[in-house]
């Protein structure tokens, strides 16, 4: 019998499952601050909602279907968001929903890259563009900071791509092969995507495309060629974006890159991702973008809409989660010398407790020299040990497990030294 997890599957040890948790509340506490709600939605969705008019494109083969063809595991949250937000027209508008949670895609796994993937999502339906893009792409990026890492935007618009292709004369019916073809440029390199569009469009077509997707400079550089040379209107917008963006302090740096389109069929224009500033790194742990017609393909009216998800597993490899120290929340474990001892000390850990300390008591059989290595093995801080001359008194004795230093206390004075 195996074991092991499904492939692309893992279990994860109590150190990393408690990363976890404090990577999530750390970035739920960020999207609240920017006045995100939550909602939750089912982790199955009826296959029709799923694939309806193909609004995944390509990535809807990596659909987990369940038994008898009619129901389908979530792939993102954001398609079922629209369906909720179709379901439930009476809301107030803009909405701003966050959500954090797993979903699934049948992929191949490799590095950085599971089939059971976890999300921080957060989006605005029916806000204004331009102010709409920035407040979420900024919220995203406070909740890299508060996580301590560095981290780079790398920002687009689909349709400087689109008006680019429409120039060139790259059929319609091509250019979703295209967009496709470019969103592997950071896997494959410039030369094989260059390949594969001459492939699809012909070399005469590719070309002016394949040398803006070659373009170096700066932000201001590449605006002054998409407003001279593809688009006058998305470059102004896209340069407003840009300045927003700016004024909310972001530690991060915002690049503009136009082989940023995201692989999702059901994007309409702005496209970001966001990337570790590290050499090492090759992936993203994040992206997003606006997807104004996604509603509209679940009955009623089409309505504004973007958002962006932080892949937290991505996020937790970055930041070696496995070698956390961290085991247990507990900051103190109550051990007691002999059984006799048990009723008191459970007198003690009770008022730990109702003080707000997280509070271990010793269940087991073990010797004192036991229960005092299982604390330093789960690093939890304090141990207080009781024993007949501290049930007699109505007193603890508390070790340092850091310092090794101990002192005998009453039970307030100890609650204070475990709070300092």
């Amino acid at each position: 019998m195996d074991l092991n997890p499904p492939k692309g599957f893992r279990d994860l040890m109590p150190n990393e499952a408690l990363m976890v948790e404090e990577v999530s509340g750390k970035i739920a506490e960020v999207f609240r601050l920017f006045g995100f709600c939550t909602i939750d939605t089912p982790m199955l969705e009826r296959l029709e909602i799923l694939r309806a008019k193909d609004a995944i494109g390509e990535e809807g083969k990596l659909i987990y279907e369940i038994d008898g063809g009619e129901l389908g595991l979530r792939y993102d949250k954001t398609v079922s968001l629209a369906r909720f937000f179709a379901n439930n027209r009476n809301l107030p508008l803009p909405f701003k929903r966050y959500s954090i949670g797993k979903s699934w895609r049948r992929e191949e796994p490799q590095k950085l890259r599971y089939r059971e993937i976890m999300q921080a999502d957060i989006d605005i339906l029916g806000g204004e563009n331009v102010y709409a893009d920035a407040e979420v792409i900024a919220a995203a990026s406070k909740a890299l900071e508060a996580l301590g890492l560095k981290y780079i935007v790398k920002i687009n618009d689909r349709r400087i791509l689109d008006a680019s292709m429409e120039k060139s004369g790259v059929p319609k019916e091509n250019r979703g092969a295209v967009l496709h073809a470019i969103d592997k440029l950071d896997k494959i390199g410039l030369d094989e995507v260059s390949n594969t569009i001459i492939g699809i469009a012909g070399r005469e077509k590719a070309e002016t495309l394949l040398s803006m997707l070659s373009l170096g400079g700066s932000n201001e550089e590449k605006l002054g060629y998409v407003t001279d040379s593809v688009d006058k209107g998305v470059g102004k917008e896209f340069g407003e974006l840009l300045d927003l963006i700016s004024n909310y302090g972001l530690k991060g740096k915002v690049i503009m890159d136009f082989s940023t389109v995201r692989g999702i069929d059901y994007y309409t224009s702005t496209a970001f991702e966001f990337w570790v500033e590290r050499e090492d790194i090759k992936s993203t742990i994040g992206g997003g973008g606006r997807y104004d017609r996604l509603i509209g393909m679940y009955g009623g009216r089409e309505i504004n809409a973007t958002g962006t998800a932080l892949g937290i597993d991505r996020i937790l490899d970055v930041l070696e989660f496995s070698k956390s120290a961290k085991h247990t929340y507990a900051r103190c474990v109550v051990c007691t010398i002999k059984p006799a001892n048990f009723a008191y000390a459970l007198k003690v850990a009770k008022s730990f407790r109702d003080a707000g300390i997280k509070t271990e008591l010793n269940v087991s059989n073990r010797n004192i020299a036991n229960q005092l290595d299982y604390a330093n093995s789960l690093n939890i801080r304090f141990a207080a040990i009781v024993g007949d001359a501290e049930q007699k008194e109505g007193m603890v004795k508390v070790r340092d497990m850091v310092s090794g230093s101990e002192s005998v206390l009453g039970i307030e004075d100890a609650i204070a030294l475990m709070n300092g």
